[in-house]
């Protein structure tokens, strides 16, 4: 959709509340998947819980989809990935953040390669767990519903901890060893 219509059906044509209704009833999650949580986004979606009640329905292409769940690490390398997705998608986008790794990184939380999700794109739910339950993702998909409607609702958002003081210290680097001194040799004859 344009810009230029869209701003006309929601602003002129007062169409706001029919547009977020629809927006809300197809949210169309692309995954990716860095580490297990991708097997509950499976669970999810089969018969015993049944997503697609609340308008979730996994795609498999970016330039489909509105929402992109984001199941474990990121490394440096991942977070160019991420990016690159979600400038492919179309508005309105959303960005989910599930399980520990994807939140704060998990048990790889102080490695040097390793990137929060908020940092490279804005994050609109956390789901917590390692992995996450079924219900605890249907559950973030809800509270995605009363974000779009605009209806206060129970927002998680991982609070930082500083584990430095509890933590050894890095060891030091090791000193340059000194450049082993050439002693001339004798020549031979």
């Amino acid at each position: 959709m344009s810009q230029a219509l869209r701003e006309f059906l929601l602003k002129k044509a007062k169409l706001e509340k029919i547009f977020n209704w629809g927006v809300r009833w197809s949210l169309w999650p692309v995954h990716l998947v860095t580490s297990c949580c991708g097997v509950e986004v499976a669970h999810t979606s089969g018969p015993g819980f049944d997503a697609e009640r609340w308008g979730v329905l996994p795609f498999h292409t970016m330039r489909q989809s509105n929402v992109i769940l984001v199941e474990g690490t990121i490394t440096r390398k991942m977070a160019k990935v991420l990016k690159m997705v979600y400038e492919q998608m179309p508005e309105p986008k959303f960005v989910l953040a599930m399980g520990a790794c994807a939140v704060r990184g998990g048990l790889f939380w102080n490695s040097y390669h390793v990137v929060q999700v908020d940092t490279v794109v804005p994050v609109d739910v956390y789901i917590a767990g390692c992995p996450p339950t079924p219900e605890a993702v249907v559950r973030a998909f809800i509270m995605l519903h009363n974000k779009i409607k605009g209806k206060p609702g129970p927002f998680i958002e991982p609070s930082k901890v500083d584990l430095t003081p509890y933590l050894p210290p890095p060891p030091k680097p090791a000193a340059p060893r000194p450049a082993p001194q050439q002693t001339a040799q004798p020549a031979s004859g």
